[in-house]
């Protein structure tokens, strides 16, 4: 007994903590009832007097109108349903590009009012190439020696030897011909 004391008190405190939502009552007229004395008179006197204790109260009952709604995801939407629900419907297709217009200067395919990446990339390696670049100065060791004692412990990786190469760059591929 005292442990359903005490769980109906921890759940008035819960619902004080809670923002409750406002209850409607709607009165929708019986129109087989004849008077309102003859409904007082069917009901239980015990039910009557519950509704008035109900009423006069200042915190209602845990189980009547708490305003918590319940409802979470059964299971997690699957990969082919998120690509359906994204691309599937009315404009958020994939559309076709219509502002496609040749270079006038190498004849490739570019945006219509942007620049075509294919002479961006020739002008860029133009002006990379006019630039003297000045050569950074790099401590050479005579003896690998004297670098293996500076340096203990200090291995190579495979990856340090790619990034010294130059041919991990990608290029830009190049344009379909234009006929």
């Amino acid at each position: 007994m005292s442990l359903a004391l005490n769980l109906n008190q921890v759940a008035v405190r819960v619902l004080g903590i809670l923002p409750r939502i406002p209850e409607i009552h709607i009165a929708i007229p019986n129109i087989f009832q004849r008077s309102t004395e003859a409904s007082t008179e069917t009901h239980d006197p015990r039910l009557l007097e519950m509704i008035e204790n109900l009423q006069d109260a200042e915190v209602p009952p845990f189980f009547i109108d708490n305003g918590i709604l319940k409802a979470a995801p059964k299971k997690k939407v699957s990969h082919m349903k998120r690509r359906q629900k994204l691309y599937g419907p009315g404009k958020k297709q994939l559309s076709l590009l219509q502002n496609l217009n040749r270079c006038p200067a190498c004849g490739n395919y570019k945006r219509s009012h942007t620049l075509c990446m294919h002479c961006v990339g020739q002008i860029r390696r133009h002006w990379n190439d006019s630039v003297p670049q000045q050569e950074t100065f790099r401590e050479e060791f005579v003896n690998p020696l004297d670098e293996k004692i500076l340096y203990p412990g200090k291995k190579e990786l495979p990856d340090e030897r790619t990034l010294r190469k130059k041919e991990w760059l990608k290029r830009r591929p190049r344009t379909l011909p234009v006929e």
